[in-house]
């Protein structure tokens, strides 16, 4: 019987600490999460509309490619060019450097259909969280030097912080 009551003593203390530390682990997830809806509630979702019917000079290099904050039309004249198109949408987006700021994104030339997509923008702090995906697909018989113009209000101003989310 002795020999009987000792491993079940010892299981029961095996499963008293795994049970404490399940708690801890818990507790520590519970703080985390906590931590992390803290930061969500600091961010504020920055609204913004994608510009059209624009496309990057040849004369701009690669080494610019990236997302730039472009906040007067000289700026932005330097990087990109108005390519209107027949029909009702063909016209290039009006942008209003008064009460508007552009921020671009470039994307490196290639004949593998490359797209950028998946865009958000956020604001926390003095901040702007800019994330995007940069993706390629099939290739094609020429080279495309994709573009995003997101064409925000200034009263979202802020110092740009972007962040590719995955280039495939």
């Amino acid at each position: 019987m002795k020999n009987l009551f000792i491993p079940i003593i010892l299981n029961a203390l095996l499963f008293a600490s795994c049970s404490n530390n399940a708690g801890t682990k818990q507790n520590e997830n519970a703080i985390n999460d906590s931590t992390n809806l803290k930061s969500e509630a600091n961010r504020e979702l920055v609204p913004f509309v994608l510009g059209e019917n624009y496309f990057v000079k040849n004369t701009v290099p690669e080494d610019k490619n990236g997302a730039h904050k472009i906040e007067t039309q000289k700026a932005f004249d330097e990087f990109f060019s108005p390519a209107a198109t027949m029909g009702d949408s063909g016209m290039p987006s009006n942008i209003d450097f008064d009460k508007q700021f552009v921020i671009a994104i470039i994307s490196a030339s290639s004949d593998l259909k490359p797209s950028i997509d998946s865009i958000s923008l956020n604001r926390e702090g003095g901040e702007l969280l800019l994330k995007y995906k940069e993706s390629f697909g099939e290739k094609q018989s020429f080279t495309m030097r994709p573009v995003a113009i997101l064409i925000v209000d200034k009263k979202f101003d802020g110092v740009l912080k972007p962040e590719v989310m995955s280039t495939l």
